[in-house]
């Protein structure tokens, strides 16, 4: 299972003109599915996710690429800034490319893939906490979508989850 991660100030997500889903700032995470992920490939995904600290302290707040100390400033994740997660499945991911035409051959069936997808967002919800299960918002399965973020950086990390 692969994940992008891009830090925002905010992103939307639209189908058909219209805007499904929307976060202020947080997380805009693409999730790909692959042949073979499991239940435990999404545990392990979402906590990384959850767990990782790409959010500066208040005080290093406006710390530039050119800090020697960035990685030190850098101590926060979207759950303890109680930002918001906006998770979007994307097949293309799990692109190979041969001969400048991309095969999807190592994307899971559409079913499972979304069924591994909707656990991936329940297990960040629940990294939130109870009370605050609004914080992970969905885009739409299989839908052609249009995403638009302010990215915050730009910020932007890929993850596995094996």
């Amino acid at each position: 299972m692969r994940a992008v991660i891009q830090r925002v100030r905010s992103a939307s997500v639209a189908v058909e003109g219209t805007i499904v889903s929307g976060i202020n700032r947080g997380l805009v995470v693409l999730v790909g599915v692959e042949i073979g992920d499991t239940t435990a490939d999404c545990d392990t995904l979402a906590s990384k996710i959850a767990n990782l600290k790409i959010f500066p302290s208040p005080a290093s707040a406006i710390a530039t690429p050119s800090d020697t100390k960035l990685e030190k400033q850098w101590n926060r994740s979207v759950v303890s800034i109680d930002g918001e997660i906006l998770c979007i499945s994307q097949f293309t991911l799990l692109a190979s490319v041969k001969k400048n035409k991309p095969s999807f051959h190592h994307a899971e069936r559409p079913a499972v893939a979304n069924e591994l997808y909707e656990r991936v967002m329940d297990k960040l919800r629940s990294a939130f906490g109870e009370s605050k299960d609004d914080k992970v918002k969905p885009g739409v399965f299989g839908a052609y979508m249009q995403v638009s973020l302010v990215n915050d950086g730009p910020v932007t990390i890929e993850l596995t989850s094996r």
